[in-house]
């Protein structure tokens, strides 16, 4: 089964052979996070060199180098490119593939030889001919990496790929220079710049790349179907895409089954191939030893020598075979392996764009209903604010004609209570005839104190004898106070407030207290709406500039999501003609390497079989 395929009775086992539908032509395109050039032109000697078909990128050597700085020792491997050498650590080729991850997003970068975990490096410290081993092994599969780079259609026109390749160039000092110190950090935020290859690769599976609208198209059950062991769960997204879902699924089942079952049997068939040939090499030293006690009877002794040289020769011929497994079978299905993480990570980023873009669509889609709530609620607050303004104009109306009737009445009452008074003194002066003659005093006292009593309620009692009680007791010499009121001044009013002028302390103080209050009013009304209308039409503005810019975001969005999408399944269609390429290359390989194994033992054995038949019996 391919990257391509999604009929699920068309799954092979990737071992076996595959018959490719009919291919079509179409552009391989991939997208930057940065702008970058076009690939086709070349831009420097490196460019040139690369794309000269008689140039091949050879790690020819690696050497221990001390740091004078820190004391420590790290291995440099020297790369040759054409006349020119230059000479690069590990973590420089790490941060190179790292960079180039980070450019092309969707491009499935090739892989690096692991590093060894702290375990490994306790156990292979003391071991130089381990060490040595693994540096090899690194060596053959950094070159491969750069051979990768320097034939793929996109990756190899990349100049800071030609950078790290020049003589006299600072990998760190590069790090911290554009164009690398512009990447953004996340990519998924990043503006996607389209990079064409001029070179059309032959795609297999399909006559169009896909799109987000292709997703639409699935069923629900989907997902719940096919299953999605050890991928990102496709249950998350509301439509996901059926052919990136059986892409998962694919690699997943792919790295399984080299990381699984076929990794543990070529490594049990290979210690068991050395535990062989170091049985051989016993073998056959037991055997020549053997072959010096029969000297009295030569031929004896000449078939027993000829069957422990063929013995050390399957010695030979098994590590032989033992190398050439680790080399072209191993060392391959180790760096598919790590190819299986690498697409998992691109299909991973893929996956999470298509998440922001129903994220996008579900945020848009509730601001749009806020946005018709709050208008709902515009709509009726003027309902009820224009049924208001009717209720206070009407009843403006009619509290202006209940003010003129009882202004009417209360002028009307004021005029019979102004006549009923003036009958009042009329008839109380005729009934008198005339005022009587005492000193002025006492008449404005008597004066004041029939007042008080016919208009104060509140008085204290008077009657018609007090005044003659008073002039009694005058007579005598003896006023009596408690006799009338009037004859004295009125008692201190007890509610009345005697007011001061305030000191500067309690001016001081109040002012304080006003501040004090000031600010907390004025936190009050901004915790509290005071108005609410103003405030409501304020979030309506709000929130129609969000929808204004969620609807950018959500356009731009699912733009980049329907060019991730083209360029991942791109990549993937060109990762599998060069899967298919390797497979085949691995299986030839092996095939050969037991072929040669069986040649070299056939050999050695023919001549053995042929000094036994010597033998006289």
């Amino acid at each position: 089964m391919s990257y391509s395929d999604t009929d699920d009775a068309s799954t092979k086992d990737v071992l076996q052979p595959h018959t490719p539908p009919p291919p079509a032509l179409e552009p391989y395109m991939a997208f930057t996070t940065i702008p970058r050039a076009a690939p086709g032109t070349t831009c420097c000697s490196i460019s040139t060199l690369l794309h000269n078909n008689h140039t091949t990128l050879l790690v020819t050597s690696a050497t221990k180098v001390a740091d004078g700085l820190t004391a420590t020792a790290f291995v440099t491997y020297t790369i040759k490119v054409g006349d020119n050498e230059v000479k690069r650590r590990y973590s420089e080729f790490e941060s190179l593939r790292k960079v180039l991850c980070r450019i092309y997003p969707t491009l499935i970068v090739p892989p690096i030889p692991e590093k060894h975990s702290i375990s490994n490096y306790a156990n292979i410290q003391n071991k130089s001919k381990e060490d040595a081993a693994m540096v090899e092994k690194r060596k053959r599969m950094l070159q491969k990496f750069l051979n990768r780079l320097a034939k793929h259609e996109i990756l190899s026109y990349e100049h800071v790929f030609h950078r790290f390749l020049e003589t006299g160039v600072s990998w760190t000092e590069l790090m911290h220079s554009p164009p690398i110190s512009t990447l953004p950090k996340n990519a998924l935020n990043a503006t996607l710049t389209a990079s064409s290859s001029s070179a059309n690769l032959l795609r297999q599976g399909f006559d169009q790349p896909p799109s987000p609208s292709a997703s639409s198209q699935s069923s629900p059950g989907l997902a719940g179907s096919t299953g999605h062991p050890g991928g990102v769960p496709p249950e998350i997204l509301r439509e996901p895409n059926p052919r990136f879902i059986d892409s998962e699924v694919f690699t997943q089942k792919f790295s399984n089954q080299l990381s699984g079952s076929m990794d543990r049997s070529q490594k049990k068939v290979v210690r068991k191939l050395g535990e062989i040939a170091n049985d051989n090499s016993d073998l056959g030293a037991t055997l020549n030893g053997f072959s010096l006690n029969e000297s009295d009877c030569v031929p004896l002794a000449n078939a027993i020598e000829k069957i422990g040289q063929a013995v050390d020769s399957s010695f030979m011929a098994t590590t032989a075979l033992m190398q050439a497994l680790e080399i072209n079978v191993n060392e391959p299905m180790q760096e598919y392996v790590q190819y299986a993480s690498i697409i998992k990570a691109i299909l991973k980023f893929r996956h999470q764009k298509h998440i922001q873009s129903e994220s996008t669509a579900d945020q848009l889609e509730a601001k749009r209903s806020s946005l018709d709530n709050l208008e709902r609620m515009e709509t009726e607050a003027k309902r009820i604010e224009s049924a208001l303004n009717k209720g206070e104009r009407s009843g403006s109306t009619g509290g202006a004609q209940t003010n003129s009737n009882n202004n009417t009445t209360t002028s009307g009452t004021a005029a019979r209570n102004e006549t009923a008074t003036l009958n009042d003194d009329e008839h109380s002066i005729s009934e008198e005839g005339t005022f009587t003659n005492e000193p002025e005093s006492i008449h404005t006292s008597t004066e004041i104190g029939d007042e008080a009593a016919d208009f104060n309620p509140y008085a204290r009692t008077s009657s018609t004898s007090a005044p003659k009680a008073a002039e009694a007791d005058s007579s005598n010499g003896h006023v009596d106070t408690t006799a009338s009121p009037y004859a004295q001044l009125p008692p201190a009013n007890p509610y009345a407030t005697t007011h001061s002028p305030p000191s500067s302390a309690s001016v001081k103080r109040r002012s304080t207290r006003l501040n004090v209050f000031s600010a907390l009013s004025h936190t009050l009304h901004s915790i509290v709406d005071v108005d609410p209308e103003a405030t409501r039409r304020n979030n309506i503005g709000k929130t129609r500039d969000a929808i204004v810019q969620l609807e950018e975001q959500l356009e731009t969005t699912n733009s980049d999501l329907d060019k991730i999408s083209r360029a991942v399944q791109g990549d993937l269609d060109r990762f599998q003609l060069q899967k298919t390429k390797d497979l085949r290359d691995i299986l030839l390989a092996y095939a050969k390497a037991h072929q040669k194994w069986c040649q070299k033992n056939l050999g050695s054995w023919q001549e053995a079989k042929d000094n036994v038949e010597q033998i006289p019996v």
